[in-house]
């Protein structure tokens, strides 16, 4: 080959690749997403400079808006009174964004926006777009992205392979609009399905869990006062026994008793001020002391809120100062029972501390969370049953250890 033809078309090829890594340094410092088919557009998204996202929909051509905002102590949904939001959920949905790939790119005129629901939620229309506004700490957008339509793979349903819509299967892409740009249309392998503006979707959901309970107590008000019941027990393996006097023949259920109440309770969402309101008017109460030293009193709406009820939780706790030490106590183990104590104290503590934070707010629980507690004193009770017949032992041994009655003679 000539050497001369040769640089003529090396140096063309170099000065390509040079305006091509200057492109890309520019286009990575001004934070624009280059769509690239198998490519991730936003996989330099940085997650710790996102403080705040803001999702718009459209509901029955109404737009709706949730926001979430980083807080100095994590994520708070604002829609729901600055309440705890779920951060795994908001990290994972966020890492969607950042792995989504192009399977196909295009470009759209304004008029096309609706066949593929890329129109602006604010639009107002049925084929309109969710919005995803991922904005930093000083509420500048670092990526504003449109979510259209989902389609599902090329083939799964023959009947509609257009270029402007996917297959009728189950969906596993979406058009995507990156920063409003129609030119930046593509099918990316996500549907980011948790995309909602549904506040009570984003709440975490830890909730108070009651542990060794020595005592429970339900209190009707007002002419269902004679319901009321409590039932104690004087250890941890002890017997249930219900307070009161009881019948002549009658002995508690044991099987029916709700005796594990709130061990693992959620809740739907949040109450309203005006449900919350209502727990000041003929709220059944529900009193539940534990082995710990800790105390729940729970008020329960008297109405069902659809399927749900109010409650609302206050924790306390009632620890001595110090330890008591066993009457038969060796010197060798106090060291020890001290650590331990102490140890205990300060889980304790931290449970109380974490606990006590849901008194702030009223609930919405499922009906079954508070029903299968709010029983009446009469279905606690059943009738005694009656004990076997023993047969007859005069010695007072085991049968296998009593003489056997002589043979008599014939």
């Amino acid at each position: 080959m000539n050497p001369d033809k040769s640089n003529k078309i090396v140096v063309p090829v170099i000065v390509l690749i040079v305006l091509g890594v200057i492109y890309m340094a520019i286009a990575g410092k001004s934070g624009t997403a280059a769509i690239v088919i198998g490519k991730e557009p936003l996989a330099e998204l940085p997650f710790s400079k996102i403080h705040s996202i803001v999702i718009t929909a459209n509901k029955s051509e109404t737009k709706d808006t949730l926001t979430l905002n980083r807080a100095n102590e994590g994520w708070v949904v604002v829609n729901r009174k600055g309440y705890p939001a779920d951060a795994e959920r908001i990290e994972k949905f966020v890492r969607e964004f950042k792995d989504m790939k192009v399977l196909r790119e295009l470009s759209a005129a304004s008029g096309q926006l609706a066949r593929i629901g890329l129109i602006d939620p604010g639009a107002a229309s049925e084929n309109s777009a969710t919005r995803i506004t991922l904005q930093n700490k000083e509420g500048k957008a670092l990526h504003t992205l449109h979510l259209g339509k989902e389609l599902s793979a090329p083939g799964s349903d023959s009947q509609n392979n257009s270029p402007m819509g996917g297959g009728g299967g189950f969906p596993d892409r979406r058009f995507v609009m990156i920063d409003s740009d129609r030119s930046k249309i593509t099918v990316v392998d996500q549907t980011f399905s948790n995309a909602n503006t549904t506040p009570s979707d984003w709440l975490i959901k830890d909730f108070i869990k009651v542990e060794k309970p020595s005592s429970i107590e339900v209190k009707y008000p007002g002419e269902g006062s004679t319901n009321s019941w409590i039932i104690t027990k004087s250890s941890d393996v002890a017997e249930w026994k219900l307070e009161g006097k009881m019948p002549e023949g009658k002995t508690l259920d044991t099987t029916s008793a709700p005796s594990s109440p709130f061990s693992s309770p959620s809740f739907n969402d949040l109450a309203t001020d005006t449900e919350k309101s209502q727990l000041d008017k003929n709220a059944t109460q529900i009193n539940i002391k534990t082995f710990d030293g800790l105390s729940y009193e729970v008020k329960v709406g008297p109405i069902p809120s659809g399927s749900d009820r109010i409650i609302q939780v206050n924790v306390s706790a009632k620890s001595p100062k110090d330890r008591t030490p066993a009457k038969d106590e060796k010197p060798e183990d106090k060291k020890r029972l001290d650590e331990e104590w102490v140890a205990q104290q300060k889980s304790l503590k931290a449970r109380l501390d974490k606990e006590s934070s849901f008194s702030k707010h009223a609930y919405r629980v499922s009906s079954y969370t508070v029903d299968s507690i709010l029983k009446k004193r009469g279905e606690l009770i059943k009738d005694k049953e009656e004990g076997a017949i023993k047969p007859p032992n005069p010695g007072g041994l085991p049968i296998p250890f009593q003489t056997p009655p002589p043979i008599p003679n014939k």
